[in-house]
Order: C-alpha cells, then sequence, then structure tokens
C-alpha cells in the first residue's frame, strides 16, 4: 500500500473516531439533561451502536495504520513514537471504561426505566472520562500534525 494512501485512511480514521466520539457524547449529554427516560433510553442505544459500529473500528485502523505509517517515516522507537503510543493508550483506556459505563447505563435504563442514582453517578463518571480521553485525542492530532520530539 502507497504511503499517501496509508496516510488517507489514517486520517479519514481519525475523523471518524473523533467525529462519532464527539457526536455520541453530544447527543448523550444532552438527552440527558433534559431527562426524558424514553429518549436517554433511545440514545444511548444508538451510542452503543455506534461505538460497536464506527469507533471501534477506527480505533484498530488507526493503530493499524499509525504504525505503518511510523515506519515509512522510520520514526519507530523514537521518542515522538513513544509519546504517541502513551497518549493513544490513554486515550483507548480510557474509552474503552466509557464504553462499558455506556453498556451498564443502557441495562439500567432498559431494567429500571428510570434514572437511578448510580445511573447518574455512571453518567458523572462517563462525563469526567470523556472530557480528557477527548482533549487527549486533540494532543495526538497535534503530534501527528507538527511531530514534536523530533
Amino acid at each position: 500500500m502507497s504511503y499517501q494512501l496509508l496516510k488517507m485512511i489514517h486520517i479519514l480514521s481519525a475523523k471518524i473516531m473523533i467525529g462519532t466520539g464527539l457526536g455520541s457524547a453530544f447527543y448523550l449529554f444532552m438527552t440527558y439533561k433534559r431527562g426524558s427516560v424514553q429518549a436517554i433510553k433511545e440514545v444511548v442505544k444508538l451510542v452503543v451502536l455506534a461505538d460497536t459500529i464506527f469507533t471501534f473500528p477506527s480505533v484498530v485502523i488507526q493503530i493499524i495504520t499509525g504504525i505503518g505509517l511510523a515506519e515509512r517515516m522510520n520514526l519507530t522507537y523514537s521518542k515522538w513514537f513513544w509519546v504517541v503510543i502513551g497518549v493513544s493508550v490513554l486515550v483507548f483506556g480510557t474509552w474503552l471504561k466509557a464504553v462499558f459505563i455506556q453498556f451498564r447505563l443502557r441495562k439500567i435504563i432498559e431494567e429500571r426505566e428510570e434514572l437511578t442514582p448510580e445511573y447518574h453517578r455512571l453518567m458523572s463518571h462517563w462525563l469526567y472520562l470523556g472530557v480528557p480521553s477527548f482533549l487527549a485525542s486533540i494532543y495526538i492530532y497535534y503530534l501527528m500534525i507538527y511531530k514534536p520530539f523530533l
């Protein structure tokens, strides 16, 4: 695969990852703030679905294409590469934890049909995971574009 095609796939998957993540988070948070149990029930189902069919595959593609690009640019094992890997692990870890929370939120709302104290607590955790994950993702964009530490 050519470098240009690999780079295009990498950029498109990054856009899908950030876009789906930010869009899903926005809709879930705004629906939650409005308090309609039925609307929250539907939106949390869609957020879980979006993470399954869009975000997860784009994360996998990011890893594969990112390592491929770094190899082609002879950047593997550079300080820049390890910073990118470290921040990516942080993003992946917080995103994965948020996904598990989303599954739990979906289960609670489907079983109880109400916003329980546990639901509110989990939404707070979900939000507190999402903010640093999003900011770290933006930092990865910075690293991709400017390649500091080289």
